[in-house]
């Protein structure tokens, strides 16, 4: 119960940084904030992970499957998200995001032999159908930078279904090494691989403009803030949640953030998400209601 609580609370953060990190993530671009967002991380859990070290964390099969984990849900995965939310828009992004629920089913049942109980499958599945609703139906407003479709929208669209297939991958990647370690070491450990491999590449490819965007100081700890909101808090509690609970159950519950986020635009662009977007809210609510009395 205390792991699907913890996947709720990671949704609800999560919602609150897709709506912050947009506008910033237009300005500096996917992969200049990917790297942005990961320093402040780093410099919360240093300490922590410092007097919480243990040997453990050194053996082959537990570094290289973090590593793995990184580099997918992460490195790949989270660009990917940023390149989504830039063109489509937090609302969008969100829908698409939702995929990973099926995906991380599948994948935990074919690779981890564990397939929720039917009341869980049950409350998954209104969980995904409630979302689809809410998002699919949730009115717009069409001059609103928010909503407005920014470049090439396939690219978005790829991009948002990228995210979903890493996310799950991710998920399954760790949930074995969860088992004997501390999930906010791991959390660490993901975050500064992460980091480590951006910033090679910013040595090899091209000069960014980064270091002269950075100069908006506004727009900067935007990026940061959002960094260690959404990573180093949601990612972390998210972690908690998979470490106690089914893969599946955490990843649906996880990804009620789109539902979170329909209150936070209507109050944001002043207009109202619809009947329709109200009902889909109401199923997920259902089905998160499902899991939890399961």
């Amino acid at each position: 119960m205390v792991s699907y609580i913890l996947a709720i609370s990671a949704a609800a953060i999560w919602s609150i940084t897709g709506l912050m990190s947009t506008r910033a993530v237009r300005y500096f671009g996917s992969y200049n904030y990917n790297l942005l967002r990961l320093v402040g991380i780093i410099v919360i859990l240093t300490p922590y992970t410092y007097f919480n070290w243990h040997p453990i964390y050194f053996e082959n099969s537990i570094i290289f499957a973090i590593a793995l984990s990184s580099i997918i849900g992460i490195i790949i995965g989270d660009t990917f998200l940023f390149i989504c939310l830039k063109r489509l828009g937090p609302r969008r992004e969100a829908l698409l995001f939702s995929i990973q629920i099926p995906c991380t089913i599948l994948m935990a049942d074919f690779f981890l032999n564990s397939l929720p109980s039917f009341n869980q499958l049950l409350g998954c599945g209104l969980i995904f159908l409630g979302i689809i609703v809410a998002i699919q139906f949730n009115k717009t407003i069409k001059d609103d930078d928010l909503e407005n479709v920014q470049g090439n929208k396939l690219v978005g669209l790829y991009a948002g279904i990228g995210l979903a297939i890493c996310q799950a991958i991710g998920i399954i990647i760790m949930k074995p090494i969860l088992i004997n370690t501390d999930p906010v070491v791991v959390s660490y450990l993901r975050v500064l691989i992460a980091a480590i491999g951006i910033l090679i590449s910013f040595i090899i490819l091209p000069k960014t403009e980064l270091w002269v965007k950075i100069k908006d100081h506004k727009q900067t700890t935007i990026a940061i803030s959002s960094g260690i909101l959404g990573m180093g808090i949601g990612m972390t509690l998210f972690i908690i949640a998979l470490k106690g609970g089914n893969p599946g159950v955490v990843s649906a519950l996880s990804s009620t953030m789109p539902i979170m986020i329909i209150p936070m635009l209507w109050i944001a662009t002043k207009n109202y998400s619809g009947h329709l977007s109200v009902l889909g809210a109401l199923i997920t609510c259902l089905g998160a209601t499902v899991i939890f009395l399961s």
